[in-house]
């Protein structure tokens, strides 16, 4: 096993010897292409506007799907419904007012007959 681990070690670090003057600059043709790639690597910092403009959008986008879901599930209730909240067992919402009543309450409620 040790003998793995040593075997391991030795090849990534001739691996990793063998790809540093990859990562060299001295390698690039110029010094142009060097600062294009070193632009394409880093990203200039983002306004304080942008960054707001993308919450807002954003945020606007929340509220019209929300609105969006808000009507299209109003319509169902109203067009395909059948059943009314009576039907459902909220006929009534007071509170009991002993253990036995709870009971009786639970069972209509949940049509446990």
């Amino acid at each position: 096993m040790k003998n793995n681990i040593k075997l391991y070690f030795i090849s990534f670090v001739i691996a990793a010897g063998l790809m540093l003057p990859l990562q060299l600059p001295t390698f690039a043709d110029s010094q142009a292409q060097l600062n294009d790639n070193i632009k394409a690597m880093t990203k200039e910092p983002i306004s304080k506007k942008k960054i707001a403009y993308k919450f807002i959008i954003a945020m606007l986008g929340v509220a019209a799907s929300s609105v969006i879901l808000y009507v299209s599930l109003s319509a169902y209730n109203r067009l395909f419904k059948s059943e009314s909240s009576a039907a459902v067992g909220l006929n009534s919402i007071g509170t009991p007012s002993n253990f036995k009543d709870a009971v009786e309450i639970f069972i209509d409620k949940t049509d446990w007959d």
